[in-house]
């Protein structure tokens, strides 16, 4: 019967182990996963222009949910860490009560009893330890599981938030275009209208002008041709003098007659 419950335990520990191994790699597996799939679209969203804060927003979950996991996996990989431990404890535990069982029913004294009483306490304690530590291997597993399903949650929404800040981008550079096309529309019609406008004006502008003009020629011209009568009348010989009669107010000349 020692023999058979020492098989028994020795087949209980290597478990513990064996799924360790396979979380183990699962448990790192998922951080790469989710580290891999931020950097190529970080990498995306650089390259086109600015995110904004969509993108920045998905990092920070991103890394905060990638923490969590990590933690999970960490705690989950330190309980099955002390099971594995406890489990050996329990195997020894059991060698111990086989063998003092075995010396009891040969020796049959009192330190074999009392070697008996206290590798059966040693058992007991340390099946209660492996107990306890199995319900904390299984809470750290479902605490893991928990994390990656939130992870993968957080994963897709953070491809929603940067898929939503590429639209974004998109848009406003489609804004950006369509904002080009209609200002070259409305600069076509509205140099139109103005050329339209200022060719009336500088109808009426011109208009007054070339009054102004042949009014300066007309008061030109009149003054040239009042010079010209002027400078005619000089040009043209003068009427003779007749000769006047001598007045009382030149004696001299008649006593110069006299005289003669």
């Amino acid at each position: 019967m020692a023999v058979a419950k020492k098989k028994t335990a020795a087949k209980r520990g290597p478990k513990p182990g064996a799924k360790r191994t396979a979380k183990k790699s699962v448990a790192r597996k998922t951080p790469a996963k989710k580290t891999t799939a931020k950097k190529a679209p970080a990498k995306k969203a650089a390259a086109k222009k600015a995110p904004g804060r969509p993108r920045a927003a998905a990092t920070v979950t991103a890394s905060a949910v990638n923490t969590a996991v990590v933690s999970a996996a960490k705690k989950l990989d330190k309980a099955e860490a002390d099971l594995v431990k406890a489990q050996a404890k329990l195997d020894a535990a059991v060698a111990k009560k086989a063998t003092a069982k075995t010396k009891v029913a040969t020796v049959k004294s009192a330190a074999a009893k009392r070697a008996l009483d206290t590798a059966t306490a040693q058992e007991k304690a340390a099946k209660e330890a492996v107990a306890k530590l199995k319900q904390t291997v299984k809470a750290a597993k479902f605490d893991h599981k928990v994390a990656e399903i939130e992870a993968q949650a957080e994963e897709l929404k953070a491809k929603v938030e940067l898929k939503a800040a590429e639209f974004e981008m998109s848009l406003a550079a489609k804004q950006e275009e369509d904002l080009a096309k209609e200002i070259a529309k409305f600069e076509s019609k509205w140099r139109q209208a103005r050329v339209r406008k200022d060719a009336k004006k500088l109808k009426v502008f011109r208009a007054k002008e070339e009054a102004k003009s042949k009014a300066a020629a007309r008061k030109i011209k009149a003054k040239v041709k009042s010079l010209a009568k002027k400078e005619a009348a000089k040009q043209k010989p003068g009427p003779k003098k007749r000769g006047r009669r001598p007045g009382p107010g030149r004696p001299p000349k008649a006593k110069a007659a006299a005289a003669s």
